[in-house]
């Protein structure tokens, strides 16, 4: 019988790297960072800032031991200069990052500064390719 292999969940293994990687920095705009796979929870002034949320946009399989995901990574803060800055060391800390379930990532666009039409709230994000390590099976 073949080997039976899986991957992880994308959006939870770069969320926890995400996390990981987070809890190391003293940049004064990314400290209180949550990062979650929700939505941006709460409502007007009593939203918890910043916050970002990582999304999967599809996971991909090209052979046995290779998969991959797109993820997108969207950031609120205050203000757009905040925000800009905490989706920049993001996207640098997921590009020079691994864990046990992510091999790596690749940037494919962003930062990009934008508002969420939704709160109003200034809102950047950024997409990566992240490389998931396989899971054999018993």
């Amino acid at each position: 019988m073949e080997a039976i292999i899986t991957f992880p969940d994308p959006q939870k293994a770069v969320r926890d790297l995400l996390r990981a990687a987070l809890a190391t920095r003293a940049e004064s705009y990314a400290l209180g960072a949550t990062v979650s796979t929700r939505d941006l929870p709460g409502a007007d002034e009593r939203r918890s800032l910043p916050y970002i949320q990582v999304r999967s946009d599809g996971r991909f399989r090209n052979s046995q031991l290779n998969g991959r995901a797109t993820i997108r990574v969207l950031v609120w803060h205050r203000d757009e200069g905040l925000g800009e800055d905490l989706a920049g060391l993001c996207e640098a800390l997921l590009l020079a990052g691994n864990s046990k379930e992510i091999r790596g990532c690749s940037a494919i666009s962003g930062p990009l500064p934008t508002g969420d039409t939704d709160t109003g709230l200034p809102l950047s994000f950024f997409t990566v390719s992240a490389r998931l390590r396989p899971r054999q099976l018993n």
